[in-house]
């Protein structure tokens, strides 16, 4: 790998802190509008959501803080808060596994499932990949890989989260759907 300069680094930073803003928004609105319609699937839907809202913060941590890290403090401090960090993510993506079963029954879409499954396989890669590049003294190119993985594995999150907003609009249209036509008719 090239050598990674800090220009490189601060505007990975810049990036994923301006899409983690917007995703932080995001969440929000479909707090607010789209959550309230989804019904008895919210006991299910709502932990879901806030797993996987706190494990696309944490793998945007890495390009935010682990880019900081490399670019301000010696590089110890940021193999050991690459290390604290991918402690956190597997605590989290354990976390989330465990409930994207029960959203993916409830829904009856795969996308929340499929991120899951594809994230998890990016995470391990971007857990094990310095260290197997580097041994236990990971350089900065070699955190660069982990940077880049959470990058996507961060992107593909919030595109996930996007797709289930779909879901969850058929999901509140599907009632009014079955109603045998009364609703499309205006007839009782």
């Amino acid at each position: 790998m090239q050598e990674v300069s800090d220009t490189f680094l601060l505007t990975t930073a810049e990036i994923s802190a301006g899409l983690i803003g917007l995703f932080f928004v995001g969440v929000f609105f479909y707090m607010e509008s789209g959550l309230r319609r989804v019904g008895p699937a919210r006991e299910v839907f709502e932990p879901y959501l806030r797993s996987g809202t706190r494990i696309t913060f944490i793998v945007f941590a890495f390009p935010i803080g682990l880019s900081l890290a490399l670019v301000a403090l010696e590089p110890v401090w940021a193999r050991v808060l690459f290390a604290l960090l991918s402690l956190v993510l597997i605590l989290a993506n354990v976390d989330s596994a465990v409930r994207v079963r029960g959203v993916a029954k409830v829904t009856g879409s795969i996308a929340l499932l499929a991120n899951e499954v594809v994230t998890t396989i990016v995470s391990v890669l971007m857990l094990v990949t310095p260290w197997a590049l580097g041994g236990f003294h990971p350089t900065r190119e070699d955190l660069t890989w982990a940077i880049l993985l959470s990058f996507a594995a961060g992107f593909l999150s919030i595109g996930a989260v996007v797709i289930s907003a779909f879901d969850i609009a058929r999901l509140d249209a599907g009632p009014t759907a079955s109603d045998n036509g009364a609703s499309r008719t205006g007839t009782p």
